[in-house]
């Protein structure tokens, strides 16, 4: 009887016990029927700050249903993506953290047990694995280099630091103990030859090393026509007699060469616009088979001297007018021959020297001469890795005193006559024709400029500033060039007397000994952007045309010496090569040689 009771029982709890469960089952199905509610995302970004790391996101979805699945995929997503594709994501505690990797949209994906599904957005912007982008330019003024730094990087710069000296790896314990940080300049100056090193750190932690040589003191070497056999050079003896000239400027403690590749309206190297030149191959408009300036760039850079090419601007020929002497693709000749009336005064002839051997002039009035001396001087920027364009101090020639009717005087007479016409007030001829070789200067330096900024562009005029502005030739505007930011990078004004030089000019007090004058130049500049650089005259060391060049043999080794103590002085032009060699210049090139770093 007892047994029968307690199998009742135990019936009795079975059947409750599975009442209770298809109530709670159906209680569930009723639940999540009556659920209609999307599961809640919140998404939390750990980091947000620039990192060249990865990005932390917490995940965390909640849902009254429950969570049946939770994913999240790479790109801006539609919740149909995720029936099939997306990462799983394991859930503890309603959270999880997922790592991102790279810069992005990311969607995430949640879906509750009654399917109600939920997706949401997140950019991240903040990943950055590129180092910056990083350039460095230098300049020197008054002994003293500025190095600019450019940099950019997508997450911002957080510093800029540099140290003497060439250091390339980004753990160096130098960044912290020996580099000054200069993270607020966008450049810093310099006071001493050799390489230096900056690194630019982003916001996000990259870095870059750029190093730059600076040398504060231009020693270069003029290298002339006169330098080169007018009867030209096979391939082979060019290139010897470049090594050999810029081997021993290396020897000489030189830092760069300063190379005439256009003495006549010609070319040292394949033209569009000039003849081939005689000092190449022998004779004018002779192609000598190789490129000369190509190879002369690249010998000079692989000693580590600079390359300037100097250029003639008017002159086309001396002590010659005769055309048909000339090359035929000669513009001076094409200009003269033709049948074309209207170019005739492209080109002038002049009488300088009174010997009735008339000099040919590229005319400095014309548009059309003045275009073809900038083209060829582009052709030069464009074609060759140059450091620099020099000019010399060639301009207009010294007109004598019928300066008003010669020459250029017929481009004057119309530029009047239009004056007058549009009753404007015509300027003297002698302003007329400073502003036509300034027009020329002006334009040209745009030019370079445009093409390559880092070419520097100079003119070495003759010493005595009071000539340079006569009346009746030069029309050499110094004044304008070294108080403007447009016209020159330098100046080099041949200072070629020495200490004991007497000549006084009344009206300005210019003084030709060697350490007045340079004062004086130093005082017309007012830029801030033309360096100053003085033409030493080697050729007159040993001579008798002073006394002091004749009893003495450090005259040379002064000048530089005073120009050091200036502190405004950024370089010595040597004038010229040969004479380097000559006999009577060797105990002032010793000693000149013996204060050369």
């Amino acid at each position: 009887m007892t047994q029968k009771k307690g199998h009742r029982f135990q019936l009795f709890l079975f059947a409750f016990a599975f009442v209770l469960c298809m109530f709670i089952s159906r209680a569930n199905v009723v639940s999540a029927a009556k659920d209609t509610k999307k599961p809640a995302i919140t998404l939390t970004v750990k980091n947000t700050k620039p990192t060249n790391g990865t990005v932390k996101v917490t995940f965390k979805v909640t849902d009254s249903s429950g969570i049946k699945t939770v994913k999240w995929a790479k790109g801006d997503q539609k919740t149909s993506y995720f029936s099939k594709k997306g990462t799983v994501v394991k859930l503890k505690k309603s959270t999880s953290t997922v790592t991102i990797k790279e810069n992005g949209k990311y969607t995430f994906y949640a879906i509750d047990k009654a399917g109600n599904t939920k997706i949401k957005k997140l950019e991240i912007t903040n990943i950055d694995k590129t180092v910056p982008t990083v350039s460095l330019k230098s300049s020197v003024m008054n002994q003293a280099a500025t190095i600019k730094v450019s940099s950019k990087d997508a997450s911002g710069i957080a510093s800029v630091q540099y140290l003497k000296g060439k250091v390339t790896d980004k753990d160096s314990e130098k960044w912290t103990t020996k580099a000054k940080n200069v993270s607020n300049l966008k450049s810093f100056k310099v006071k001493s030859d050799g390489t230096y090193s900056v690194k630019v750190t982003d916001k996000a932690g990259n870095s870059r090393i750029k190093t730059i040589s600076i040398t504060l003191e231009m020693k270069a070497m003029w290298i002339s026509y006169l330098e080169f056999k007018s009867t030209g050079y096979t391939e082979a003896q060019f290139k010897a007699k470049i090594d050999e000239m810029f081997d021993n400027c290396v020897d000489l403690k030189m830092n760069t060469v300063i190379v005439q590749v256009r003495a006549f309206g010609d070319a040292m190297y394949p033209s569009k616009y000039f003849p081939w030149s005689k000092y190449v191959s022998g004779k004018q408009g002779k192609d000598p088979g190789y490129d000369p300036l190509e190879y002369m760039v690249d010998a000079a850079h692989e000693r580590g001297l600079e390359f300037h090419a100097w250029l003639n601007p008017y002159r086309v020929t001396s002590q010659s007018g005769d055309y048909s002497a000339l090359a035929e693709d000669n513009y001076a000749r094409i200009w003269y021959e033709d049948d074309d009336t209207t170019n005739d005064r492209n080109i002038l002839e002049f009488d300088t020297d009174g010997d009735k051997k008339p000099n040919i002039y590229f005319n400095p009035a014309s548009t059309a001469a003045q275009k073809l001396i900038i083209n060829g001087v582009k052709e030069i920027v464009t074609n060759y890795d140059v450091d620099g364009i020099h000019f010399d101090d060639y301009f207009y020639p010294n007109l004598g005193s019928k300066y008003k009717s010669t020459f250029d005087n017929v481009e004057y007479n119309e530029y009047v006559a239009k004056c007058i016409e549009n009753e404007k007030k015509p300027n003297t001829i002698e302003v007329w024709r400073r502003n036509n070789v300034n027009t020329l200067i002006k334009k040209l330096y745009a030019e370079i400029k445009d093409i390559d900024s880092s070419v520097q562009f100079g003119i070495s005029p003759a010493g005595n500033p009071v000539n340079l502005y006569l009346k009746q030739g030069n029309y050499v505007d110094v004044n304008t060039w070294m108080s403007s930011d447009k016209y020159i990078d330098y100046i080099c004004p041949q200072l070629y007397w020495s200490f004991e030089s007497t000549y006084t000019d009344k009206n300005t007090g210019f003084s030709s000994a060697f350490d007045k004058a340079l004062d004086y130049w130093l005082s017309l500049r007012t830029s801030s952007t033309v360096k100053m650089y003085v033409g030493i005259p080697t050729y007159r060391a040993g001579s008798n045309v002073e006394t002091e060049w004749k009893e003495n043999d450090d005259v040379l080794q002064r000048m530089v010496e005073y120009g050091r103590d200036t502190g405004k002085v950024d370089g010595y032009f040597f004038f010229r090569y040969d004479f380097f060699y000559k006999s009577a210049t060797q105990a002032e090139v010793e000693n000149l040689l013996s204060i050369l770093d």
